[in-house]
C-alpha cells in the first residue's frame, strides 16, 4: 500500500469510500468504524479526519456512490418511453437491493449520530432520484400538476421499496411463491395505467 505522501486528497477519499464498501459488504454497517477503515487502507485514523469531518460523512459519501450507480442504471431507462422506463427504473432498484444489499441497505439504514442534519448536497443526490421518477411520470400523463406528480412519484416509489425490502431480507416467503419481480410488474402496470387514465 502507498503511503499517505503518495495519494492526492482525492485519492486517498476514494480509498476510504470503497474499503467502506467492503467493510459493510464483509462485516455489516454496525461494526463500522473510522478506525477500521483507515486499518484496510493502511492510513491512521487521524488521516481520514483531514478528508472526511466524521463517520458520518464518510458513510454518506459512501452512500453516494452506491446512488450514482443506480441513477446511472436509471438514466440509462430514460429514452424508453415513460411506463417503460419506469418499469426499467424499479426493476434495477429491485436488482441492487437483491445482488448489493449491503450496501443498498446502508443508504437507508444509517442515521446520523445525534440526529444531525443530513447536509444539502446529499439531499440533492437523493432528491435526483425522484426527480427521475417524476419526469417519467409527467411524460406518462401530461394533465396531472406539479404537485399531484411530486406525490405520485413518491407513493409509487413507497410501493417499490417495500417490494425490494421484503426481497432484499427474504421475507417474500410470507406471501407464497410469489415472484418479487412479477409483483413489481403487477404494482406498476394497474399504478400507471390508473395514473394514466386508462
Amino acid at each position: 500500500m502507498a503511503r499517505r505522501n503518495q495519494h492526492s486528497r482525492e485519492e486517498l477519499q476514494g480509498l476510504a469510500i470503497q474499503a467502506v464498501r467492503e467493510l459493510v459488504v464483509e462485516k455489516g454497517l454496525e461494526k463500522l468504524s473510522v478506525r477500521k477503515v483507515a486499518d484496510r487502507i493502511g492510513y491512521t485514523a487521524g488521516m481520514l479526519y483531514h478528508v472526511f469531518a466524521n463517520l458520518d460523512d464518510l458513510i454518506l459519501h459512501a452512500n453516494a456512490a452506491t446512488l450514482d450507480q443506480l441513477l446511472g442504471d436509471m438514466d440509462s431507462a430514460a429514452d424508453s418511453s415513460p411506463a417503460r422506463a419506469l418499469h426499467q427504473m424499479a426493476s434495477a432498484y429491485l436488482a441492487l437491493a437483491r445482488e448489493q444489499t449491503a450496501l443498498w441497505q446502508m443508504v437507508f439504514m444509517h442515521r446520523m449520530q445525534n440526529a444531525a442534519p443530513v447536509p444539502d448536497w446529499y439531499q440533492q443526490k437523493t432528491a435526483a432520484l425522484f426527480d427521475r421518477v417524476e419526469r417519467q411520470m409527467a411524460g406518462l400523463a401530461t394533465d396531472h400538476d406539479p404537485a399531484q406528480i411530486h406525490l405520485a412519484a413518491r407513493t409509487l416509489w413507497s410501493g417499490v421499496h417495500g417490494i425490494a425490502v421484503l426481497a432484499a431480507q427474504d421475507k417474500l416467503v410470507v406471501a407464497g411463491d410469489v415472484d418479487e419481480q412479477a409483483m413489481l410488474e403487477s404494482l406498476l402496470e394497474h399504478y400507471l395505467n390508473s395514473w394514466a387514465g386508462e
